[in-house]
């Protein structure tokens, strides 16, 4: 794990993975790059009042809230030494992750196995278990 890929949402779980790999990178012979990567998904807007303004507030609004949660991790990583970048980005999470991949070049996914979804109950979130299946890297949960 020399180029990680955090996929970072805010959540408990997440916290625990930042953590994970702040661990990981003190313990590590060579210390890794982590991108720090937060997605918000894109409105879904309707109706006939919907203007280009709005969709640019709306849109704005998500990247500002964004910012704030990489904010955390930003912080965290910063106090532990580790070299990190941080990405907000719009859209579909699986998809954006698999995406980052790509175009960092990494070489590890983490993530935490339940986010801010509404699905509390599952055993493993929907979004983790579609980055399983979208992405190829390994891909290591942490509950």
């Amino acid at each position: 794990m020399r180029n990680i890929l955090l996929a970072f949402d805010g959540s408990e779980n997440a916290k625990r993975a930042l953590h994970y790999i702040i661990d990981f990178a003190q313990d590590a012979s060579k210390p890794p790059v982590v991108h720090v990567l937060n997605v918000q998904q894109e409105p879904v807007l309707y109706g006939e009042f919907v203007t280009a303004g709005t969709v640019e507030e709306l849109n704005q609004s998500f990247l500002d809230k964004s910012q704030r949660t990489l904010a955390e991790a930003a912080s965290a990583l910063q106090a532990a030494g580790v070299d990190y970048q941080t990405h907000a980005i719009l859209g579909n999470v699986a998809e954006q992750v698999s995406d980052a991949v790509q175009r960092f070049g990494c070489d590890t996914v983490v993530m935490g196995t339940r986010g801010l979804g509404s699905f509390k109950g599952m055993l493993m979130g929907s979004v983790a278990n579609r980055v399983i299946h979208e992405v190829s890297v390994p891909v290591l949960l942490v509950k």
